[in-house]
């Protein structure tokens, strides 16, 4: 029996960040041999963050067990993405791969609907100093500058998950060396898009790899680091569809009583207007968010639909209601130790968590009731079922 092996080429597409930061190893991909006739395709993640993983395949006489090409990855370990097999043992056989990868996951598009905050407190107003496709160096870029002095608190703009971040560096500048220079926080979203927090001060990172961080939390300090005149923060989000499909996004800003600020009657964003000063609205309590069961769920931005939660697949359009299929419209509100209550429109609050649902505490009657889906509520008390009219 002849084969041949090609061995695989890793394709590193480094997060897109202007140049902001070094090169960055976190994720690798190699063949493993399982047996004479089978090998794993196996993903190596060294760092604590969320990976997406796109791979190629170039196969004689062999055949994958998926057809799955896109891969989401969390954490640090192994991960057997896919295996090859021989279609005829007796003949010759070769196999070559490539891959790309980047930090976060992939989603197939951005919530357009979503509600991002100026990341900076209420009780501070600072100015646009440079918008949208800005002529300094936002050219080709949904970009924006705010003036923030150095040392100024930078909050989360949407809830999500720290995926990458730099803060080793003291120096700015506006040679080509700087683009390398910034320090920066870039945080997750749960729609595959990211947003990225940069020109921050050395060591001014708040947070760590892996970190989830609530809309509004503290992440970093501003300063002035990488290809910078003076002290700010350069904020972008990028949608991420695949390592290979990722460009920055335009976003809804909202102020602090959670009205739109560059949206118009017909929903058509445009940039926050440079020069104009702006008041933060990162710490307003304007929205019941209930991060208990969105939290590690994903979301599909342009259907609004989540998916792998608990609770079971609902409609999301992340403001103060949700839609179960079964349940029918529910309030959602987070209490303590990860649990939660849900408002229903004819049966009152119900309280549950992940490790006591499907049974769920109604507070009206005193008593658990067992969801099961297209049957309606078990009556712990009576013995009986419940119809469940949404």
């Amino acid at each position: 029996m002849t084969f041949s092996r090609t061995l695989g080429i890793s394709i590193l597409l480094l997060l897109p960040r202007m140049g902001w930061g070094d090169e960055i190893s976190g994720l690798s991909v190699e063949i493993k041999e399982t047996s004479s006739t089978k090998f794993d395709l196996v993903a190596t993640t060294t760092i604590n963050s969320q990976f997406s993983a796109l791979i190629s395949l170039n196969l004689v006489n062999m055949v994958p067990s998926t057809s799955q090409t896109l891969f989401n990855l969390s954490g640090v370990g192994q991960t057997t993405l896919l295996s090859l097999d021989m279609v005829d043992p007796n003949g010759g056989y070769s196999y070559s791969f490539g891959y790309q990868w980047n930090f976060g996951h992939s989603g197939t598009a951005h919530n357009d609907d979503y509600p991002y905050r100026i990341p900076y407190s209420t009780s501070e107003s600072f100015k646009v100093g440079q918008e949208y496709f800005g002529t300094f160096s936002h050219h080709n870029s949904y970009a924006i500058d705010w003036d923030l002095p150095e040392g100024t608190n930078v909050r989360a703009a949407r809830e999500g998950v720290v995926i990458d971040l730099k803060e080793d560096s003291n120096e700015a500048g506006t040679e080509d060396r700087h683009l390398h220079m910034a320090n920066y926080v870039t945080i997750g979203h749960d729609d595959g898009s990211q947003a990225v927090y940069v020109h921050l001060q050395m060591n001014g990172a708040l947070v760590e790899l892996g970190d989830w961080v609530a809309t509004g939390e503290v992440i970093g300090l501003s300063g002035n680091t990488g290809f910078s005149t003076g002290p700010h923060l350069h904020f972008k989000v990028s949608q991420q569809k695949s390592p290979a499909d990722f460009s920055s996004i335009p976003t809804l800003f909202v102020d602090k009583n959670g009205n739109a600020l560059n949206s118009d009657a017909g929903g058509n964003l445009s940039s926050l207007t440079e020069d104009q000063t702006y008041e933060g609205s990162a710490d307003a309590n304007f929205a019941v968010t209930a991060q208990t069961i969105r939290k590690s769920t994903i979301l599909n931005g342009s259907s609004k639909w989540r998916t792998e939660s608990w609770l079971g697949t609902f409609y999301d359009p992340e403001q103060s209601w949700i839609y179960h299929p079964n349940l029918g419209w529910l309030y959602p509100v987070d209490a303590e130790n990860s649990s939660i209550w849900l408002y229903h429109s004819t049966r009152g609050w119900a309280w549950t968590d992940q490790a006591s649902f499907p049974w769920l505490y109604f507070h009206s009657s005193a008593g658990w009731k067992y969801f099961l889906a297209n049957a309606g509520l078990y009556n712990q008390a009576s013995g009986e079922w419940e119809t469940l009219v949404p």
